[in-house]
């Protein structure tokens, strides 16, 4: 049975050896316990970036083929909310990987840190620029040090209430890629094409509690999260249908209420779902658009249509502003690579 613990996998030399490291070495990192944990740390970014594409990288959407789900730790969607997703195609979440048909990625696995910043234990991977080392600040950083002999980050974990100038310490590699246990073990399942990956959004795409995004669902929206009246129950159940709106082939409903669903994101700050669909939707940028820069934005993501086009576009007639009035007249044409869009 493999450990919930990130850093307590097992790994050898000869797995090591199969992701291709030429150049890794343990090293010791803090835990919120005060134990030190070993990592591996290498200076090779596409070492670095080979196992953060190992873990990313779908390598299957069908999931009939598939009855255990690891999620990795930190994942940025609830776990209740995955759960009741899979479990609409009987798949179980397992919190031992080596029960697992497939893994659950995301983007928040890995980071970059700078200096001594403090390094979430949870974090599989991540890049520490411009890191210190330091193995006899403290009593357990120092008996770490004289049983293995191994390097110990400097973060503000580990120095704790002191300050740097008061220790000793010595430069890490500038560029440092840190990789937890559990991290390469499973980066070497998934080379070895005993775990599949699929993404998030694969699994929520193919929930059947998906609702299509409509004017008159978003108008009921509008109701429960913006007013001065609004109760806490109401921004609970809105707090629990966002996630579920589907706004394929709406783009532009996603635009005119984004500034809404931007303004009253705040009191959705602890929501990891609703934080997850406001980001996945871009609704932070959206909101900050003018008209023509939602067309171009819609034209790009490859979602404009003409219904979408002919209603932005009155909103960009609506923002002209042309100066001499007095001895010109003037014709707006749109131009005639978007003529297509004006066509029925």
């Amino acid at each position: 049975m493999a450990s919930k613990n990130i850093h307590h996998s097992e790994i050898s030399p000869e797995l090591l050896d199969d992701l291709g490291f030429t150049d890794a070495v343990s090293v010791g990192l803090m835990m919120n316990n005060l134990d030190i944990e070993n990592v591996q740390l290498s200076e090779s970014k596409s070492q670095y970036d080979k196992i953060k594409n190992l873990l990313t990288t779908e390598t299957t959407t069908d999931l009939t083929k598939v009855k255990r789900a690891f999620v990795l730790p930190m994942h940025n969607v609830s776990t209740d909310r995955l759960k009741a997703a899979l479990k609409e195609h009987k798949i179980s979440v397992t919190n031992d990987y080596e029960k697992a048909d497939f893994i659950v990625p995301h983007t928040n696995f890995y980071d970059n840190y700078q200096s001594i910043e403090s390094i979430p234990q949870t974090k599989l991977m991540f890049k520490l620029t411009n890191g210190f080392y330091s193995n006899d600040h403290r009593d357990s950083v120092r008996d770490y040090f004289e049983k293995h002999g191994n390097n110990v980050i400097l973060d503000k974990r580990s120095l704790g209430d002191r300050y740097q100038h008061n220790v000793d310490y010595e430069s890490a590699p500038y560029d440092s890629y840190v990789f937890s246990n559990m991290s390469l073990a499973l980066a070497d399942l998934v080379n070895n094409e005993h775990l599949e990956v699929i993404e998030t959004d694969t699994i929520l795409n193919q929930s059947a509690n998906r609702v299509p995004m409509t004017k008159e669902l978003m108008e009921d929206i509008t109701k429960m999260i913006d007013g001065y009246s609004v109760s806490d129950e109401e921004y609970e159940m809105a707090g629990k249908i966002i996630p579920t709106i589907d706004p394929t082939g709406e783009p532009y409903l996603l635009y005119e209420y984004s500034d809404l669903l931007n303004r009253n994101s705040y009191h959705y700050n602890r929501n990891k779902d609703v934080q997850y669909w406001l980001e996945k939707h871009d609704i932070y940028r959206l909101s900050n658009m003018n008209a023509e820069q939602a067309i171009k934005y819609f034209e790009e993501k490859e979602v404009l249509d003409s219904r979408c086009f002919r209603a932005l576009e009155v909103k960009c007639r609506e923002q002209i502003s042309i100066h001499n009035r007095e001895l010109y007249t003037f014709k707006v044409q749109v131009k005639p690579e978007y003529r297509k869009y004006m066509q029925d």
